[in-house]
């Protein structure tokens, strides 16, 4: 007698083999998820960091051409440079640890406008123009300003925290005039 089909150890050790391959296929599919969105997160912490380097160092650039005088803080309110009309730099110690730093600020001569000033949200780890609610960077953990008073170059640091990512970048703004 001729059997059509197959019999039920073939049906087992097909099942068994797809079994396998699919094990194999979850596994290397949810290993791609997990590697895009740690992707996704280091893209966005090294855009927070870029953007907020970029914002502070524009301004302080900006505010170079300006006459008045312009105020940096450190994100912990430990830390306060001065820079006057002619770029010279003064670094003092003070204790301003609200939640709402400003971290950059400037005092024109009157008549002139004043430049918006950047603030520190250290509760919402946000850094922002004063009025602007559209122009934010997220997850800033920390911003600091150092100098060598004598060669008039501002050193900005921007540490940027989200998950297990966390990145610090600096640049330099010469506002010598």
């Amino acid at each position: 007698m001729k059997k059509k089909g197959f019999t039920l150890i073939e049906l087992m050790i097909t099942l068994t083999i797809f079994a396998i391959f699919s094990a194999y296929l979850y596994q290397t599919f949810f290993s791609q998820i997990r590697q895009s969105f740690s992707l996704n997160n280091n893209i966005d912490v090294q855009y927070n960091v870029n953007k907020s380097l970029n914002m502070l160092t524009d301004n302080i650039r900006s505010y170079s051409s300006t006459n008045g005088t312009k105020i940096l803080k450190s994100s912990d309110g430990s830390k306060s440079i001065s820079i006057n009309q002619n770029g010279e730099i003064q670094v003092n110690s003070i204790n301003d640890n609200g939640n709402i730093v400003n971290v950059l600020s400037n005092f024109p001569e009157s008549g002139s406008p004043p430049p918006s000033d950047i603030q520190y949200d250290s509760i919402n780890k946000t850094l922002y123009f004063k009025n602007d609610n559209q122009n934010k960077c997220f997850n800033i953990d920390s911003v600091d300003f150092s100098t060598e008073n004598k060669n008039g170059i501002i050193v900005i640091t921007v540490s940027v925290l989200k998950g297990n990512v966390h990145i610090e970048s600096s640049t330099a703004v010469n506002v010598k005039k």
